[in-house]
């Protein structure tokens, strides 16, 4: 996960794709998409990935059918942009390479080890509202809580990349592409879910999307032409099938993590996006919000799930429709809270997030 501000395009005349039209600040279409994969992540956190968390639906309806689709893309969607968004600004030196991970524990691992004890805290206090652990804070720290396993996955794939750019081992397409296929490999053929402690083995299996979203841009891979673009646009609509296909299932399951399909499709659908350079501004300011919803959503949803339980709405499609946007834009307002929060000239909300805690 980046910070909202590295959504910034580069100044040099490279960009993601020729055909993106930008701010002078920010990069419309990417923020696009990462509004989008905000949305995706707090509608799977509100309905729940199994028919005892979230809105408690069954796990044959409908409800469930949206999480298993999204699946393929939500997490995907914010590894790959962390890969993009690096790719803007990588790393070229090995003497810069201790200040560069020097604010990415900044940026990831301080957030990490203040949102993760407070969310264990706050599931013991009310489990009712946000899921229930025991009083085991060394082991929520190795093992991760809630949605925070992402933080230290992304470090530790901007540990290793930024160290190979580094020493320029990763600038060849032919060295990367091979780096690339080795990678995926190892994900469809290796479980890589035995390597719980610290997420080395969710950082292990989201790699390929990370590397991608690198390669997208430092071999342009974006589509500059409608023809190009139109191409990108039919493989989407082909592994989109079949992964409906599959969840229905007419074919075999494919695994959105270890499977070629389900990598291609958390691949090829925001090339397509960025491709065609769609964008939207509303979408594009939630996705200027993206890590501080990322770090507050569970408690936005929390907490609105306790005041919808306190005034007895209990139905399925109003606990969804106040939860998810309890959890966007209360998030939001606790992002605009935190930066304001302060003791004397230290910005402690600001360090809470991950950002600067002086001015």
């Amino acid at each position: 996960m980046t910070s909202d501000q590295t959504t910034r395009a580069p100044a040099s005349p490279t960009t993601p794709s020729g055909r993106h039209r930008k701010s002078q600040t920010r990069n419309i279409p990417v923020d696009t998409l990462r509004g989008l994969a905000c949305i995706l992540l707090v509608t799977f956190h509100v309905i729940g990935d199994n028919a005892a968390a979230g809105i408690h639906v069954s796990d044959d309806s409908a409800w469930r059918y949206y999480t298993e689709s999204v699946e393929y893309l939500r997490m995907p969607l914010f590894t790959l942009l962390s890969g993009l968004v690096y790719a803007w600004r990588p790393l070229a030196e090995p003497s810069r390479y201790r200040d560069f991970m020097t604010k990415k524990a900044r940026r990831l691992l301080v957030p990490y080890v203040i949102f993760v004890p407070l969310l264990g805290l706050t599931q013991m206090v009310a489990p009712d509202v946000n899921g229930t652990v025991e009083f085991e804070p060394l082991s929520w720290l190795v093992y991760s809580l809630g949605p925070y396993w992402f933080l230290l996955t992304t470090f530790w794939m901007f540990a290793v990349v930024a160290l190979a750019d580094s020493y320029g081992l990763l600038r060849s397409p032919w060295v990367f592409a091979g780096v690339f296929l080795t990678f995926s490999a190892i994900v469809v053929l290796v479980d890589t879910g035995g390597l719980r402690a610290f997420q080395l083995g969710q950082a292990l299996t989201l790699f390929p999307f990370f590397l991608a979203g690198i390669g997208i841009h430092r071999f342009r891979l974006i589509p500059r032409s409608v023809t190009v673009a139109m191409c990108w646009t039919v493989a989407l609509i082909a592994l989109v099938v079949a992964v409906q296909l599959s969840l229905n299932d007419h074919l075999p399951e494919f695994d959105s993590r270890h499977s070629v399909v389900g990598i291609a499709l958390g691949i090829v659908f925001p090339v397509t996006f960025l491709g065609w350079s769609l964008q939207s501004r509303a979408l594009a300011w939630i996705g200027g919000y993206s890590s501080g919803i990322f770090l507050l959503h569970s408690f936005a949803i929390g907490f609105f799930r306790a005041l919808t339980g306190a005034v007895g709405i209990d139905s399925d499609i109003p606990q969804f429709i106040l939860l998810s946007l309890g959890g966007l834009f209360g998030s939001v307002l606790g992002v605009i809270v935190l930066r304001r929060f302060r003791i004397g000239p230290v910005m402690v909300g600001r360090i809470m997030l991950g950002e600067k805690g002086k001015k």
